[in-house]
Formats: C-alpha cells, structure tokens, sequence
C-alpha cells in the first residue's frame, strides 16, 4: 500500500477474478487502514474476553455490569496501534471511531504509526546510525559487544520508511559492530521519534493527537514476543523490567550464544527491541509508573490467538449484533426433569 497503491489494486482485481470462479461466498478483498487493524484488534480481546457480552448463570446474556472493556496494544513489523475507550471527549475525529455492540455504545480512540512496527524501526534506526558520517562501518549500541555482521546500503534503504542519504550514497558493504551500551541505544532509539506536542493539546508522538491512557491494556504481536523470551510478562513492576532489559543488553554476544544457543537468528536484536518498546510504551503512548501496571503482555485471550482477523470478521459477518441479545430460550427445567426420568425408566 505505502510503496505502490496501483499495484495492490490490480493484484486485487486478479485475486477477485480468480476466486470468483470458485463456488464461495467471496465479497472482496481490501488492504485494511493501521486504524481499521487497531479497531480490529480491539474487538479480538473485548470479545474474547467477555467484556462486550458474557452468558450469565440465569440463561441471558447480559452486559458485564462491572467489567471495564480493555484497550489493545498492536506491535506488527511494519506498524504499531494503539486503540482504547478514553474517560474524555475524542477531540480529533481521524482518531476516533464508534462501534455499537451489544445495544452498548463503544467511542474508541484508535491510531496506527506506520514505520514503527519493530522491523522498520530498527532499519530506520540503523540508517539513522549510518546517516551520522556515513562511515564504511556502523557503531551499533544496542547490538552486544563482539557482535559483527555485514548490511548493504542497497538492503538498508529499500523501505519507504528510511530516507535515503542526499546525494544517494553508492552501493557499499557497511560492517556493523555492536557496542552493548543500553544507555546510547535508548538516546538513539529516542531520536526516532517527535514527543513535543502543541500547545493545549496532549498526543502521543510526532504531533499525533492522543487523550491519557485510561483502563486495562492488552499488549500482543510484538509487544509480547519480545517480553516472552525474557522472561517480563508476569506483569513484574517497570522498576524489575528496566533492570531486566538492562542487564540482558550488556552481555556480551559470546555469552548470549552460550546461553541461547537455539535462538541466535534473532538474539542480537532483543536488546534494540527491547529498549524500543520501552520507548515506546512509555514516552510514546505515555504510560507510566503508575499505569504501567494496567499493561498485560499476552499471545492468547481465553486460549485463542489474538490479532486483527477475528475481530474484523466477526464485524465483517456481523456476528457481533448491535443490539442487545434476547434470553436465550430453552426447555423449562421440569421437563428436563420429565425427560430424564422417561429415559431411566427406559433402560431399567
């Protein structure tokens, strides 16, 4: 979508000639917006979660009188959402969206950051690193120390999320060297960002409009995959992860590999992603000390993987009514009763 709308359009149109031969309910394919996978995402939890509707004991279904709905956290590769039920009016209607469910009115604030999903944040962070003199070989801080491997600039600026050097610098092999200095690799992974805002007005980052986190959150994708492998999704406090993360980004790569023989593909970036969603938790979204502990790392919502997808078809199907459900009817208890004594006499 960002590199070549045209393209995704006609590849689109091809995929819809194609399946329409075959005897299936097809109605489209689409390339969803960052705000539409957050909303998406949103539903996924809420409705996994029974925040939105829950089956109560006396056969209804009813809306959790007490239950809070929780806000979702998305960290993909190429884009991170943010989207939640704030405590005040939404001042900037591009970052609001409403959904009626369940006869309950949801006013959400939802936005998505394209280029700071982990993937491209770390190839916007290495170009940033490289930009600086543009040297033949590239001080990396959040890479540990002895680490080495070999980029090229042809492979460091192919995302339209990294600005390429003006004059273009030519095509040249760039040795990366890790440094495992947590305390430069937290200023460099801050200068990625913008977090002034304008006056009288609260955001996020870059100037993005944002009301104070408020409720429950659930972080996956990212978000979790990262704090799993070390060890930080038991809700410890900031003050234990902190130390966690700084602690793992000063070992050194021969120590990492001995200790996680089995992960050394992805092993010398934990560190970078680590400290990045940090930053981003914290001077991004604007979490704090205080709120820090509304932040739940999870995969899975009652044993069911969470994303976007299903909560865009149970939208997409409107399996999820607006309205309030009717009592579920059923057979009355006495001839349940009646039943059950018609099939014991039976057998004997």
């Amino acid at each position: 979508r960002a590199q070549n709308s045209t393209k995704a359009e006609q590849v689109f149109a091809e995929v819809a000639k194609a399946i329409g031969e075959y005897p299936v309910d097809f109605r489209g394919a689409q390339i969803l917006t960052g705000n539409e996978e957050g909303s998406f995402g949103w539903i996924t939890v809420n409705y996994l979660l029974e925040t939105l509707v829950k089956f109560s004991f006396a056969e209804e279904w009813e809306h959790p009188q007490d239950t809070e709905v929780l806000g979702a956290l998305d960290l993909g590769g190429a884009s991170t959402q943010i989207t939640f039920q704030p405590g005040v009016t939404i001042e900037d209607k591009n970052t609001s969206v409403f959904f009626r469910l369940y006869g309950t009115n949801y006013p959400l604030y939802t936005h998505s950051y394209l280029c700071y999903g982990q993937t491209q944040a770390l190839k916007m962070l290495l170009a940033a690193l490289h930009q600086v003199l543009q040297p033949l070989q590239i001080s990396h801080p959040c890479y540990p120390k002895g680490y080495r491997e070999n980029v090229t600039t042809a492979d460091l600026y192919d995302s339209p999320c990294v600005r390429a050097p003006s004059p273009p610098s030519p095509a040249q092999v760039l040795m990366v060297t890790g440094t495992g200095d947590p305390a430069a690799c937290s200023s460099a992974i801050q200068k990625l960002f913008n977090f002034s805002c304008g006056a009288n007005r609260t955001c996020g980052f870059n100037g993005v409009y944002q009301p104070p986190v408020r409720g429950q959150f659930f972080a996956f994708a990212g978000f979790y995959y990262t704090f799993h492998f070390l060890n930080l999704t038991s809700q410890q406090s900031l003050n234990d992860v902190n130390s966690t993360v700084w602690t793992f980004c000063k070992k050194n790569w021969t120590e990492l590999v001995e200790t996680f023989p089995r992960r050394k593909g992805y092993l010398h970036s934990y560190c970078s992603m680590a400290i990045y969603i940090l930053t981003l938790l914290l001077d991004g979204y604007k979490f704090n000390e205080r709120t820090w502990s509304s932040i739940r790392f999870s995969q899975q919502a009652a044993n069911t993987d969470i994303g976007w997808t299903l909560g865009f078809m149970l939208n997409f199907t409107n399996m999820i009514p607006t309205e309030a459900l009717e009592q579920v009817k059923g057979h009355q208890p006495s001839l349940w009763a009646g039943a059950v004594s018609f099939i014991v006499l039976a057998i004997v």
